[in-house]
């Protein structure tokens, strides 16, 4: 119900919130109908329901830093810098980026969790399979913990890449 009488920014709101919900209306039962809309915003303005880049950016400018934190914290995984006290600086970076994606508001705590799980479960998981693969069945536990540390940085790089991703196609998805 509009109320002229209402200040400026309730009725900001409100009309924020209605646009909200008539883009949520609009995308129902269409699988991937939020990374369609974002493939078709440059060819279409009108897909997207007006939502591009620049507009998320200025809607969730938290989310997106914690974003940005995540992934330099994955770029800084191959430099070589001093540790700060005992823990490397990529896992301060990383624990920064991921306080932010916790403490965000955008998103349900399920993609929250795969979010920032997905560059551990690149680290551990990856890190286990693919230098156990490396390493072969004959060579010992010495073996097996160099290829671990030597593919495990890499692993956790994929992981930060796919766990970014899915919160950029979650802050994306309108439905």
């Amino acid at each position: 119900m509009d109320d002229r009488d209402a200040p400026p920014g309730v009725r900001t709101y409100r009309r924020l919130a209605q646009e909200r919900l008539d883009r949520r209306q609009e995308g129902r039962g269409l699988p991937f109908a939020g990374l369609r809309r974002a493939a078709m915003s440059s060819a279409n303005p009108m897909a997207t329901g007006g939502r591009d880049a620049r507009t998320i950016v200025k809607e969730h400018p938290r989310d997106v830093a914690a974003m940005v934190i995540l992934v330099v914290a994955a770029l800084l995984v191959p430099i070589d810098l001093p540790p700060v006290a005992i823990f490397e600086v990529p896992l301060v970076v990383w624990a920064v980026g991921a306080a932010l994606v916790l403490f965000s508001e955008s998103w349900k705590l399920r993609d929250k969790v795969l979010g920032i799980g997905a560059p551990l479960l690149g680290y551990s998981v990856g890190g286990v399979l693919v230098g156990g693969l490396r390493v072969g069945i004959e060579a010992g536990l010495q073996a097996f913990v160099q290829q671990f540390f030597d593919v495990s940085g890499t692993m956790f790089m994929i992981g930060t890449g796919v766990g970014v991703v899915w919160l950029a196609y979650r802050l994306l998805d309108v439905s």
